[in-house]
């Protein structure tokens, strides 16, 4: 076989253990994400938002005073 045919072999074999691995990397994500929810559910997460959203639309009105008397 030429060296070109080892090389295109070569680059098939890497690209396909690329692949493989970044498939693993997502099913390994994936799987570990649902069990972190499900273990650690995200109610606090859910309570703080509403008051993150209340106090950041103050900010914004802050910030739009401020530059309305600029």
């Amino acid at each position: 076989m030429n060296l070109i045919g080892e090389g295109f072999i070569f680059m098939l074999v890497g690209m396909g253990m690329v692949f493989i691995f970044l498939v693993l990397m997502i099913l390994v994500m994936n799987l570990s994400a649902g069990v972190i929810s499900r273990f650690f559910p995200e109610k606090a997460a859910e309570e703080s938002s509403a008051g993150s959203v209340n106090e950041k639309s103050k900010l914004a009105a802050v910030i739009a005073i401020a530059k309305s008397r600029q």
